[in-house]
């Protein structure tokens, strides 16, 4: 099956995969060639897949932190358009953890003023950053 993970910069992942494993706010959907037809939105987490290279499985799994966006599937073909996503968070896993105090304490501030679009955009950003935490703390075990 093929897969493109992207995001309005630039294509994040491109090729062939076995299954993927996409956070929804149903929980995991876990996708394999010939999957139903669906549309649906992704939630901020780790996306998990497993690729393939002539119809064999080449390596581990990789993972990909992921903020709100939509998966379209067609049983062939996954596409999933993010409005960030990364393979490996580029900010060290300290300054992605005072990234994560600063949103905080900005959303409490937030709370306060009733911006409520403001608080959108702030709670979604500091999921994407929970997601760059688990994943930079995933491939440092790894």
């Amino acid at each position: 099956m093929k897969l493109k993970i992207s995001t309005p910069a630039k294509v994040i992942f491109q090729g062939e995969i076995e299954k993927i494993s996409i956070p929804t706010e149903n929980g995991n959907l876990k996708v394999m060639d010939g999957n139903t037809p669906m549309v649906t939105s992704v939630k901020p987490g780790i996306i998990k897949l497993w690729p393939m290279k002539n119809n064999i499985q080449v390596g581990n799994e990789i993972y990909v932190s992921t903020s709100k966006g939509m998966v379209f599937i067609d049983g062939k073909i996954v596409r999933i358009v993010s409005a960030d996503a990364t393979l490996a968070p580029e900010d060290s896993e300290s300054t992605l953890l005072q990234n994560k105090k600063s949103l905080e304490e900005k959303i409490r501030r937030l709370k306060t003023e009733w911006s409520i679009e403001d608080i959108e955009k702030a709670l979604i950003r500091l999921e994407k950053i929970n997601a760059d935490i688990e994943l930079k703390k995933m491939l440092q075990t790894a």
